[in-house]
């Protein structure tokens, strides 16, 4: 709607305006064409040169469409040349003219770019964040085309490379299953390939070593097949790091040479991560001299061309080389960074280490001073009355930490009591709400359905006047009733009908529920994982709910019941077309609503309902079941 304003505004003065501003869009869009493909050429100089006679010209005409092409394309090759703060400051200019123009892709694709940046820098949560928008605009339009679906495969992506980087190897791989299947629907090869490396850095954190080497190659016929140098370097260099964890040396030494061998200067970040790798092999097989001159080429790049979570391995690749090699305070002084970053990233760690270091530091420089002793005993004195001062300032400090730590564990510990009493006391309360329910629903279906149907079947036998045709009236009623009463003893022992299962349970239940003027499909589709009984009884519970719900409030025509096995989870979907209400009110007054999420909570699941006045109502519930994780860290795609 606001797009559409915007558009009679600025269409509305005169046409001759409306084609000069297309004239000078264009002019700008041909500069930052011409940049772009400089930026393939490997011509960063040539790049940049277009890219601000762009933004200069976008500037002199003050066109905000073209500040906005200019802003965006700008911070995505500034990325590309690891100019993270200058890529920061175009990627906010591009979101606030973006936001202003109201053209949410733009807007996105923004949000992503800013993501990037937080990224390279380590600042996790703010790159989430960010990264978490660009995907919610993106899934808000309605009618995708190609480019907001290739977009969108970029922000999974790079979400899945984000989570790589948090450690979580589960749903980082399935972010970039997601992204790859965009990309093959698309049929987007480059895309794909973007997309696998993801897959193989995930695979490879896990263990997975053969399924990563395949996904290499892949990655790798990928970007020979079309050219693409950059895909190339990358894919060498993630194979040869797999070929190290195998422990194929001379393989992994070949494909790191080959990489190293066509990296150009002006593709920041590839010639780092080549000279690290070999530095760890020349580590792994015992080389410690030949493994750190590679380790102080990799680190005198690293500085300016990696971003901050990649500096987290090289500095403790420098520390365990040090350590190898008798140099105890380098090794000292990497440990530290390497800590204090990692801290940073995610939580705290490597404490033990850095103390175990620090005293055979300590052993070192004492060792020199007996050896020194004669000729600076004044001197060592002073020196050792100073050491001991901070050894009790480090074990003061060491006790503080450790009685922190038991008193934040004590408090946890009392806090999880408190919530699952919490828990358990809602789960009985909602236990009991659902059975008076169910109390009322039964002596409602009992006085409305079944004693109804007795007292016209008794009222038939008072007015016998034919006898066959009565009793035939009377033998339907009561075949009737029987049928009523056979419903509600279902409803009320579903574990009778469980015993065939949990699917053929909710499908019995559906079935009974259909009307002339409500039909109820259920759909089970494929296995339904195995669950113990109490279980099944409380998912069985919760659809009915659902069901009842829907009946009774809905005015709904039509409805749909769905159970479906998905990657260890049960998904369960509620659907109808009545209706609808407003959600804001669930919380607040659905006491209901409260039962139905304690349930799923027992069963360590997840609801949420979606509804809108007039468009029915969804329910989606989300049921965790036992399976294997899986793993990595990865590369950003902006």
């Amino acid at each position: 709607m606001y797009t559409l304003c915007l558009f009679l505004f600025i269409a509305l003065p005169s046409e001759v305006s409306s084609f000069v501003e297309k004239q000078d869009t264009s002019r700008i869009t041909h500069l930052v064409e011409i940049a772009k493909q400089k930026q393939k050429e490997r011509l960063p100089d040539s790049a940049e040169y277009y890219f601000k006679q762009a933004g200069d010209l976008a500037h002199q005409l003050n066109s905000e469409t073209g500040k906005l092409l200019f802003a965006g394309n700008y911070s995505v090759f500034l990325y590309d040349q690891v100019r993270f703060d200058e890529a920061m400051e175009y990627a906010q200019l591009a979101l606030t003219i973006s936001l202003r123009l109201n053209n949410r892709p733009k807007a996105a694709s923004a949000y992503n770019n800013i993501a990037l940046q937080h990224q390279a820098k380590g600042q996790l949560k703010e790159a989430a964040n960010n990264l978490i928008r660009a995907l919610e605009i993106s899934n808000e339009i309605k009618h995708p085309t190609h480019k907001d679906l290739s977009d969108r495969r970029k922000y999974l992506n790079n979400l899945s490379s984000l989570l790589l980087d948090l450690q979580d190897l589960d749903k980082g791989l399935q972010y970039a299953w997601q992204s790859y299947e965009i990309a093959r629907q698309l049929k987007d090869t480059i895309s794909m390939g973007n997309s696998l490396v993801n897959v193989m850095v995930a695979e490879a954190m896990a263990g997975k070593l053969a399924d990563a080497v395949r996904h290499g190659k892949q990655y790798l016929a990928i970007g020979r097949s079309y050219g693409d140098l950059q895909m190339e370097i990358k894919a060498l260099n993630n194979l040869a790091d797999v070929y190290r964890m195998q422990q194929q040396y001379p393989l992994a030494l070949e494909t790191f040479s080959k990489a190293l061998a066509i990296t150009p200067k002006s593709m920041p970040g590839n010639e780092v991560y080549t000279l690290s790798g070999m530095s760890r092999i020349f580590k792994e097989i015992g080389d410690a001299q030949a493994a750190k001159e590679y380790f102080e080429m990799a680190l005198k790049l690293a500085t300016t061309e990696l971003a901050t979570p990649q500096l987290v391995d090289l500095y403790k690749d420098g520390a365990d080389i040090n350590e190898a090699l008798g140099d105890y305070k380098q090794a000292l002084d990497f440990h530290k960074k390497h800590a204090q970053l990692k801290d940073s990233l995610q939580s705290q760690e490597t404490q033990k280490t850095i103390q175990e270091l620090e005293v055979r530091y300590e052993t070192a420089q004492n060792r020199k001073q007996i050896a020194e002793r004669d000729l600076k005993i004044v001197e060592q004195a002073a020196e050792l009355d100073r050491k001991n001062k901070w050894f009790i300032i480090f074990i003061f400090s060491i006790f503080l930490l450790v009685f922190g730590l038991v008193v934040i564990r004590l408090l946890n510990r009392q806090k999880r009591k408190a919530q699952s009493t919490e828990l358990q006391k809602k789960l009985i309360e909602a236990q009991l709400a659902g059975e008076e329910r169910e109390r009322e629903r039964t002596a409602k279906e009992l006085h409305d359905g079944v004693a109804s149907i007795l007292s016209a079947a008794r009222l038939q036998i008072n007015a016998m006047t034919e006898p066959q045709t009565t009793f035939e009236d009377v033998s339907q009623l009561i075949e009737i009733a029987v049928r009523e009463i056979r419903n509600i003893s279902h409803n009320l022992a579903p574990e009778m009908i469980l015993n065939e299962g949990l699917g053929y349970a909710i499908q019995s239940f559906c079935q009974r529920i259909n009307k002339p003027d409500f039909q109820l499909h259920c759909y089970v589709i494929g296995e339904l994982p195995e669950l113990d009984k109490s279980s099944q009884l409380t998912i069985y519970r919760v659809v009915q709910e659902c069901v009842t719900n829907v009946v009774k409030h809905a005015q709904a025509t039509e409805g749909i019941v769905q159970l479906v096995e998905e990657q260890g989870r049960l998904m369960i979907t509620i659907e109808d077309n009545g209706k609808g209400f407003d959600t804001e009110t669930l919380w607040a007054n659905g006491i209901g609503f409260h039962n139905l999420n304690n349930r799923v909570k027992s069963l360590q699941g997840n609801i949420d309902i979606r509804s809108c006045i007039g468009k029915g109502t969804s329910v989606f519930i989300e049921i965790y079941c036992p399976m294997t994780a899986c793993l990595e860290k990865a590369t950003a795609d902006h």
